[in-house]
């Protein structure tokens, strides 16, 4: 993990990962720490973590199908409002080449028939701004921001 101050005062934190849950769990802890001696820490109750978690965990999940050995790059750049991130890896690229819709879960049903998924882009897209995908040649490369205010 690498973390410098850039020369717009934001606070950049880079780092690598293995396409494991446990390796995403591992860095993002390891992420909140750094951050909890740093001025430029976000807000305890800013929803940062959440958004960048839930794309880590789908990028394992989905781009390498929960298979170890992929790639993944992380870069943060925390400035006074706004969280800017990137996410990189080597895997499948998203269905058709653009980021899913993320609609609403319908709640509405009995308790046997709620669903265990599909919350995860809903979550994304009501907490993130400025979502940008791109996959190139054997690379994807999501962008997005989220207010830290």
């Amino acid at each position: 993990m690498q973390a410098e101050r850039l020369e717009d005062g934001a606070f950049q934190v880079c780092c690598r990962m293995d396409s494991t849950a446990e390796d995403v769990r591992a860095t993002l802890t390891d992420i909140h720490a750094l951050l909890q001696d740093h001025e430029m820490a976000p807000p305890p109750d800013n929803n940062w973590e959440l958004v960048v978690a839930e794309v880590l965990n789908n990028i394992v999940e989905h781009a390498y199908e929960d298979r170890a050995g992929g790639d993944i790059l992380l870069r943060l750049v925390f400035a006074a409002d706004r969280l800017a991130v990137e996410f990189t890896d080597f895997g499948r690229p998203m269905p058709c080449g653009t980021l899913p819709f993320g609609a609403p879960v319908n709640l509405d049903v009995s308790e046997q028939d709620l669903p265990e998924g599909g919350f995860g882009w809903f979550l994304i897209r009501s907490l993130a701004e400025n979502l940008d995908y791109h996959h190139d040649g054997d690379r994807n490369r999501l962008t997005l921001s989220i207010p830290l205010g």
